[in-house]
Order: structure tokens, then C-alpha cells, then sequence
């Protein structure tokens, strides 16, 4: 089905306000469309429009009320929340804060803490103007990050959540599967994207929301630009990296194509690599510290040659949004849990200015881990 039941929101709800009783949390203020979603169910691509905000305030002893443009209203009311207030937006002198100050005096005590988006990988869709305005008409209370506990909750996927996820990666590791029998040297880089965007959504896919292109001779020098006019040439390597959605969840997956004659160096940096991944996987349970499982894959990269690690981590968490916490890197300490959903994208830097990435997709269980994406092919493949 698309969407959530109404007992899933409900449940997300009853979770987070013992997260928030357990942080002296009285209230949290909602404004960035991932968690607005996550908490509400409301979708819509007129977040792209940054001009009005929106509030979501949830009180720790009251029911979410849903604070926010009046263009907005009938949407709103398709969801499951029942408390909607609005105001006439665009409206620069005062855009909802009176409105939501008012619906916090209300209901909360004189003082207390009111949590914000204001952590790691968290941002407020609202101006800063209007945010220390707020602060300054609500000086009795304290304004504090409540982004940890949000994370701790959709760091966890429900069933249903996975299933929305093993649904998009299934459909993006077969296309990119069948990818070579549509490929050729002298296409564009824009082409050979285009076609991979159509087979994606032929095969059910929403949306592709990112989709980043590269390639050279044996390998390319960044992994994060849309594809250009380059035409593929004999002896290119070619990565796509894509984060496409089913119902608002991503995948994360990139795959490699070689062109031609390869040299045996990339070829051999490519089988690194996919050995690399070998051994992360060996390591990957419910118990697991993100650390750890980046350790073992620098371990053997840097055994092999690796020049830099530009990229800065080999993974990350994944939802509603592309990327999301843990990540996979030396200083992060995350302790992995069971229904985690996570990347692993060892990058092997094998000369200068020349890399070759991974990336697969993989569902943590309570002994190991479910591999969601089709696994890399062991040696790269090549188009003719």
C-alpha cells in the first residue's frame, strides 16, 4: 500500500514522546519536510517552494497540531492529524510565528524545554530571523536539540518502511543489471543517464532524486556531479550513483561499467574493491560499531595502495532521506541495531586523481544482515 496506516504514525508518535519525557522534552517543533513526513504522512513536492514555512508542534501532553500555510489546509487534512490551524501565507512580516507562539503559550507551562531540529543532519525550514525572534518572545523557555532523539526513532525502520525500501532497491538493482544490453562506447554520458532514468521509472520507480555521473580512463576523480556531454570513449570507466524513491523511501546504489579495453591495474582495483566489501559484510550484525566496519575496509585499502579517501566515509543510514545517520567511518561510534538500513561504499583512491566505488544496500538482522541490492557483479563489466 502507499503511505502508512494510522496506527503507524501513532505508534512513531508514542515512541517519540517517551524519548521526549525521557529528555525533559515539553514540546518539539517540526520544520524540515523529511520529519514532517515521517511524523504526519504529508507529501507533496511544494516544499521545493521555500517561501512559506511549515510547523508540525507536538506537545508532550497533547496532540499534534499542524501549523501552517493555508495553502496547505486541504492537503493536511488527508493525513491523520486533526488539528490544523493556518495562516494567510506569503505573509514576510510575520510568517505563522505569531500563530505558534500563541498555540505554545497555550498549552505549555511558563518555562520548560521546547526541542528543534538543530543537530546532526537535521536543518529548520524556517527562516533564522523568525527562529530568534521566537527565542526572544518565548525567553522562558530553553530551545534545545531534539534532532538526536528524532534519528534515534527513523533509525529504525518499521516493516513497512522496509518493505517500501527492498521494493525501490529491488527495482533499481534490475535496471541497473540489465543496464549493458543498452550501452555502448560514443554515447554521452547524459544518454546512457537518461536511459537508466527511463527504465526506472518503467519499472515502477517514483522518482530519481539524485543521480551523479562520472568517467575517464580507468576510473574518475569525484563521484558527486550530474552526467555532462562527455562522450564514453575505449578504456572508460563509468560510475552511476543514484538515489531513487518508491513512496518517498530512497536506495542508495551505484554500479561501474567499463568500456573497451580496461587496463589489468583497473581491473584489479575494481576486484580490490569488491573484496573489500567481502569483508565489511563479514563484520556487519545487530552489535556492530560503524567504526569497526570501516576499519576493516581502510585495513585492506590501505594495504593495497590507497592514495586519499576524499570521500570521508564508506556508508551511511537511508529512508526518507538519501542519506541519513550512522555513518560508516572511523569516528562514528554508532552501535548497529536490528532493522537498521545501511550502505556499505568502500571508495579505492587506487592512483592520483583516480578512484573506483562500491555501494550496496543492506538490511541489519539480528545475526547478520539481509543484502537488498543485487550484489556487485565480482568483475566489472565490460561493453564492447
Amino acid at each position: 500500500m502507499r503511505g502508512f496506516k494510522e496506527e503507524e504514525y501513532q505508534e512513531r508518535l508514542e515512541k517519540l514522546k517517551f524519548l521526549m519525557e525521557q529528555k525533559d522534552i515539553m514540546a518539539l517543533i517540526i520544520t524540515s519536510p523529511s520529519n514532517f513526513r515521517y511524523f504526519t504522512g504529508f507529501d507533496s513536492n511544494f516544499w521545493e517552494s521555500p517561501t512559506r514555512p511549515w510547523f508540525l508542534f507536538i506537545p508532550l501532553n497533547d496532540d499534534p497540531i499542524a501549523i501552517i500555510p493555508s495553502i496547505g489546509q486541504s492537503a493536511m487534512e488527508k493525513t491523520w492529524i486533526k488539528n490544523i490551524k493556518t495562516w494567510e501565507s506569503p505573509n514576510p512580516k510575520d510568517e505563522g510565528i505569531s500563530l505558534l507562539k500563541d498555540n505554545i503559550i497555550n498549552l505549555l507551562p511558563s518555562y520548560g524545554n521546547i526541542g528543534f531540529e538543530l543537530g546532526q543532519e537535521s536543518h529548520l525550514r524556517m527562516s533564522i530571523d523568525d527562529y530568534l525572534r521566537l527565542k526572544k518572545i518565548l525567553s522562558n523557555f530553553n530551545f534545545v536539540n531534539a534532532s538526536n532523539i528524532i534519528w534515534q526513532l527513523r533509525m529504525i525502520k518499521s516493516k513497512n518502511e522496509i518493505d517500501k525500501i527492498k521494493k525501490i532497491t529491488s527495482i533499481t538493482s534490475k535496471v541497473f543489471d540489465n543496464l549493458t544490453e543498452h550501452i555502448n562506447i560514443g554515447m554521452t554520458e547524459i544518454d546512457i543517464c537518461n536511459i537508466f532514468k527511463k527504465q526506472l521509472i518503467e519499472n515502477g520507480a517514483d522518482n530519481t532524486a539524485y543521480l551523479s555521473c562520472a568517467s575517464s580512463t580507468g576510473g574518475y576523480d569525484q563521484i558527486i556531479c550530474n552526467p555532462s556531454n562527455k562522450k564514453i570513449e575505449d578504456g572508460d570507466i563509468l560510475i552511476i550513483d543514484t538515489g531513487t524513491a518508491y513512496d518517498g523511501y530512497f536506495c542508495d546504489i551505484d554500479r561501474n561499467f567499463g568500456f573497451g579495453n580496461i587496463s589489468n591495474k583497473s581491473k584489479n582495483a575494481y576486484n580490490i574493491l569488491w573484496e573489500t566489501t567481502e569483508e565489511a559484510l563479514k563484520n556487519v550484525k545487530a552489535g556492530s560499531v560503524c567504526k569497526e566496519i570501516s576499519d576493516s575496509m581502510l585495513k585492506i585499502l590501505k594495504k593495497s595502495g590507497l592514495k586519499s579517501n576524499s570521500v570521508g566515509r564508506m556508508g551511511h543510514g537511508l529512508g526518507l532521506q538519501i542519506t541519513e545517520p550512522p555513518s560508516i567511518y572511523s569516528k562514528d561510534e554508532t552501535v548497529l541495531k536490528e532493522n537498521m538500513i545501511l550502505t556499505i561504499e568502500p571508495c579505492f583512491e587506487y592512483m592520483e586523481g583516480k578512484m573506483i566505488v562500491h555501494e550496496e544496500n543492506i538490511l541489519i538482522t539480528e545475526k547478520g544482515y539481509e543484502l537488498l541490492s543485487s550484489r556487485t557483479p565480482k568483475n566489472i563489466p565490460i561493453i564492447i
